[in-house]
Protein backbone atom coordinates (compact mmCIF):
# COMPACT_ATOMS: atom_id res chain seq x y z
CA UNK A 1 0.00 0.00 0.00
CA UNK A 2 1.54 3.49 -0.72
CA UNK A 3 1.79 6.16 1.97
CA UNK A 4 -1.16 8.28 0.25
CA UNK A 5 -3.60 5.08 0.15
CA UNK A 6 -2.67 4.75 3.90
CA UNK A 7 -3.47 7.91 5.11
CA UNK A 8 -6.73 8.54 2.82
CA UNK A 9 -7.60 4.66 4.07
CA UNK A 10 -7.12 5.07 7.70
CA UNK A 11 -10.08 4.55 9.45
CA UNK A 12 -8.85 4.54 13.54
CA UNK A 13 -6.15 7.32 14.55
CA UNK A 14 -3.89 7.15 17.72
CA UNK A 15 -3.69 11.09 18.51
CA UNK A 16 -0.65 11.98 21.32
CA UNK A 17 -1.32 15.66 22.61
CA UNK A 18 1.45 17.40 23.89
CA UNK A 19 2.70 16.19 27.40
CA UNK A 20 4.33 19.02 28.33
CA UNK A 21 1.85 21.77 28.42
CA UNK A 22 -1.56 22.25 29.70
CA UNK A 23 -2.68 24.47 26.66
CA UNK A 24 -4.74 22.32 23.93
CA UNK A 25 -6.31 25.79 22.25
CA UNK A 26 -3.52 25.94 19.36
CA UNK A 27 -4.09 21.95 18.73
CA UNK A 28 -7.87 23.07 18.20
CA UNK A 29 -7.75 22.41 14.33
CA UNK A 30 -6.23 19.19 14.64
CA UNK A 31 -8.99 17.85 16.53
CA UNK A 32 -11.68 19.51 14.44
CA UNK A 33 -9.69 17.96 10.93
CA UNK A 34 -9.66 14.56 12.45
CA UNK A 35 -13.02 15.08 13.64
CA UNK A 36 -14.25 15.65 10.25
CA UNK A 37 -12.24 12.53 8.52
CA UNK A 38 -12.96 9.86 11.38
CA UNK A 39 -15.92 8.78 13.41
CA UNK A 40 -15.38 10.12 17.06
CA UNK A 41 -14.92 6.47 18.07
CA UNK A 42 -12.48 5.89 16.12
CA UNK A 43 -10.30 8.35 17.88
CA UNK A 44 -7.96 7.96 20.68
CA UNK A 45 -6.20 10.48 22.83
CA UNK A 46 -3.75 10.24 24.86
CA UNK A 47 -3.53 13.20 27.24
CA UNK A 48 -0.93 13.74 30.26
CA UNK A 49 -2.26 14.96 33.46
CA UNK A 50 -4.78 17.60 32.19
CA UNK A 51 -6.65 17.07 29.40
CA UNK A 52 -9.78 17.86 30.16
CA UNK A 53 -10.59 20.36 27.43
CA UNK A 54 -9.91 17.83 25.02
CA UNK A 55 -12.52 15.71 26.17
CA UNK A 56 -15.22 18.43 25.85
CA UNK A 57 -14.31 18.39 22.23
CA UNK A 58 -14.55 14.71 21.51
CA UNK A 59 -17.37 13.52 23.53
CA UNK A 60 -17.31 10.05 22.04
CA UNK A 61 -13.78 9.55 21.81
CA UNK A 62 -11.59 6.89 23.35
CA UNK A 63 -8.96 8.89 26.21
CA UNK A 64 -5.60 7.13 27.78
CA UNK A 65 -4.34 9.50 30.05
CA UNK A 66 0.16 8.88 30.59
CA UNK A 67 0.17 10.18 34.22
CA UNK A 68 3.69 10.66 35.85
CA UNK A 69 3.28 6.79 37.40
CA UNK A 70 2.79 5.27 34.61
CA UNK A 71 6.70 6.45 33.18
CA UNK A 72 9.51 4.74 34.09
CA UNK A 73 12.60 6.00 35.02
CA UNK A 74 14.05 5.45 31.75
CA UNK A 75 11.37 7.94 30.87
CA UNK A 76 9.38 5.24 28.96
CA UNK A 77 5.64 4.96 29.50
CA UNK A 78 5.10 1.49 31.93
CA UNK A 79 4.72 -2.32 30.53
CA UNK A 80 0.82 -1.85 31.25
CA UNK A 81 0.26 1.11 29.39
CA UNK A 82 1.79 0.12 26.35
CA UNK A 83 -0.25 -3.36 26.35
CA UNK A 84 -3.56 -1.11 26.33
CA UNK A 85 -2.18 1.05 23.31
CA UNK A 86 -1.33 -2.49 21.65
CA UNK A 87 -4.66 -3.88 22.52
CA UNK A 88 -6.26 -1.90 19.55
CA UNK A 89 -5.44 -1.72 15.75
CA UNK A 90 -4.37 2.07 14.94
CA UNK A 91 -4.04 3.02 11.09
CA UNK A 92 -2.64 6.85 12.35
CA UNK A 93 -0.85 7.50 15.20
CA UNK A 94 0.22 11.30 15.35
CA UNK A 95 2.15 13.18 17.89
CA UNK A 96 1.52 16.70 18.46
CA UNK A 97 4.90 17.04 20.94
CA UNK A 98 6.72 19.76 18.61
CA UNK A 99 10.03 18.64 20.60
CA UNK A 100 10.99 15.00 20.65
CA UNK A 101 9.24 14.00 23.91
CA UNK A 102 10.25 10.16 24.39
CA UNK A 103 7.05 9.10 25.93
CA UNK A 104 4.92 10.42 22.69
CA UNK A 105 7.73 8.90 20.33
CA UNK A 106 7.86 5.38 22.21
CA UNK A 107 3.77 4.92 22.10
CA UNK A 108 3.31 6.37 18.28
CA UNK A 109 6.34 3.36 17.70
CA UNK A 110 4.78 0.86 19.65
CA UNK A 111 1.25 1.82 18.15
CA UNK A 112 1.60 -0.52 14.70
CA UNK A 113 -0.48 2.55 13.29
CA UNK A 114 0.92 1.68 9.32
CA UNK A 115 1.73 5.94 9.36
CA UNK A 116 3.34 7.67 12.31
CA UNK A 117 3.57 11.52 12.16
CA UNK A 118 5.95 13.67 14.03
CA UNK A 119 7.92 16.68 13.95
CA UNK A 120 11.15 16.53 12.53
CA UNK A 121 13.84 16.64 15.64
CA UNK A 122 16.93 14.85 15.86
CA UNK A 123 16.31 11.32 16.36
CA UNK A 124 12.78 11.18 15.28
CA UNK A 125 13.16 8.75 12.39
CA UNK A 126 13.07 6.02 15.29
CA UNK A 127 9.70 6.73 15.87
CA UNK A 128 8.08 8.25 13.06
CA UNK A 129 7.68 7.49 9.29
CA UNK A 130 6.24 10.99 8.47
CA UNK A 131 8.18 14.32 9.55
CA UNK A 132 6.66 17.63 9.63
CA UNK A 133 9.33 20.17 9.99
CA UNK A 134 8.39 22.71 11.99
CA UNK A 135 9.25 26.57 11.25
CA UNK A 136 10.37 28.17 14.18
CA UNK A 137 9.94 31.50 13.51
CA UNK A 138 5.75 30.64 14.19
CA UNK A 139 4.20 30.09 17.15
CA UNK A 140 2.63 26.82 18.30
CA UNK A 141 -1.05 27.55 16.33
CA UNK A 142 0.61 28.51 13.01
CA UNK A 143 2.90 24.96 13.16
CA UNK A 144 -0.53 22.58 14.16
CA UNK A 145 -2.36 24.52 11.12
CA UNK A 146 0.62 23.96 8.85
CA UNK A 147 0.55 20.57 9.62
CA UNK A 148 -3.71 20.02 9.53
CA UNK A 149 -2.72 21.60 5.65
CA UNK A 150 -0.23 18.81 5.13
CA UNK A 151 -2.17 16.30 6.37
CA UNK A 152 -5.71 17.33 4.41
CA UNK A 153 -3.50 16.96 1.17
CA UNK A 154 -3.82 12.81 1.44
Amino acid sequence: MSFTNAISSAQRVLLVMPLTTNDSLPTLKVIEMLKSKFREENITVVTGDRGIEVVRLLPRGQFMHLLKAQVSYFYLPRADFIHSIRQKRYDLAIDLNLDLVLPSGYICKVSGANVRVGFNQKHADIFYNFQVKPDPTLGRKLIYDRLVQCLQKF
